[in-house]
């Protein structure tokens, strides 16, 4: 007699969402949220209601994380492709102080916008071409080129803060500031960028060719794939990331500080890897990286209303990054981390 065959066992809803991309990251942040509220709850002796989950400082989290989110979105990219980009936040520093110049030289928002956006992009592209062209280290070469934007928006500045003129500075605020309906126009902004990334990844040839130069580039070079203009575009990408988040930053606060982007890189690289982009390249999404972004911003706001030190702070975060590079590379040498049934 034949065999009979097995029916294939059908996906619970729970499962079919743990195995979606950042779905376990999604739990974590909300066990975090509910972990946050009781021990708050418990410092404060239980009067009143809630205090962390509500809707107003859920909001305030959002809005905190717009400016690192987006340069986190052209961040992923770069990963995805196993590089990465330590200047992002010496390059928002110094677009912002670039934003300001052309705002007191032209009094023109539009020339401002459009020449923040120009320079930020080739900002990405030498890094670009440095990494896939030179074929030199990812991580020395933006070390090194952090330390030139640096310098770059000190010798902008002259060491001082730039203060837009008030004669731009009302038509320019909007830019950051404004609202349509209830919305603000930064959490537009925001969905914007993660949605054509998004798209991008997904949804196009480009995208998929950044995954195979990640996971494999000897095979994306046989394969007749561009690797080094892949790599190259992802930077760019990169840096028109730090240009829009620069100039929604000089929209909100009308100055540039010399110092402002300081240690950013940091805070962008960690929502990449919470959104289970893998250091070694070839996996991650935007989506994951919108998590990863949501989460670093509830243990941001949580440390805070604990009235935990910028130390400490940063001894926790340095422990989670830790964590997740390890698991991240115990997977990738096939070690599995739990058995399954």
């Amino acid at each position: 007699m034949a065999e009979e065959k097995k029916a294939p066992e059908k996906q619970s809803a729970f499962s079919k969402f743990m195995s979606m991309n950042g779905a376990s990251v999604f739990v974590a942040m909300l066990a975090v949220m509910v972990l946050f509220e009781i021990v708050i709850q418990i410092q404060k002796g239980g009067a009143g209601g809630l205090v962390f989950i509500t809707p107003h400082n859920i909001m305030l989290i959002f809005r905190s994380m717009l400016y690192t989110g987006i340069i986190a979105f052209g961040m992923t990219l770069v990963m995805i492709t196993g590089n990465i980009d330590l200047s992002v936040g010496s390059q928002l520093t110094f677009l912002c102080s670039v934003c300001a110049i052309f705002m007191i030289s032209t009094d023109n928002p539009f020339i401002g916008i459009v020449g923040t956006l120009a320079v930020g992009a080739i900002c990405g592209l030498a890094n670009g071409l440095l990494v896939s062209y030179l074929k030199l280290n990812s991580f020395i070469t933006t070390l090194g080129t952090s330390s030139i934007f640096t310098a770059l928006a000190l010798m902008a500045s002259a060491g001082t803060v730039l203060v837009i003129p008030n004669n731009c500075a009302k038509a320019f605020t909007a830019f950051g500031t404004a609202k349509i309906g209830p919305v603000s126009i930064l959490i537009i902004w925001f969905v914007v960028v993660a949605v054509i990334l998004g798209l991008l990844l997904s949804k196009t040839v480009f995208g998929q060719q950044l995954y195979v130069v990640g996971s494999n580039p000897v095979a994306a070079r046989f394969s007749g794939i561009k690797y080094k203009l892949i790599t190259t575009v992802s930077y760019i990408i990169t840096g028109v990331c730090c240009g829009l988040a620069a100039v929604v930053t000089m929209a909100n606060v009308k100055s540039a500080n010399p110092q402002s982007g300081s240690g950013a890189e940091m805070d962008v690289i960690l929502c990449v890897v919470l959104g289970g982009c893998a250091v070694q390249g070839g996996k991650g999404s935007v989506w994951g990286t919108v998590i990863g972004v949501l989460f670093y911003g509830v243990l941001d706001n949580g440390f805070t209303m604990l009235n935990l030190s910028t130390y400490m702070r940063w001894v926790v975060m340095g422990l989670i990054m830790v964590f997740v590079l390890s698991m991240d590379a115990l997977k990738s040498r096939g070690v599995k981390l739990w058995k399954k049934k």
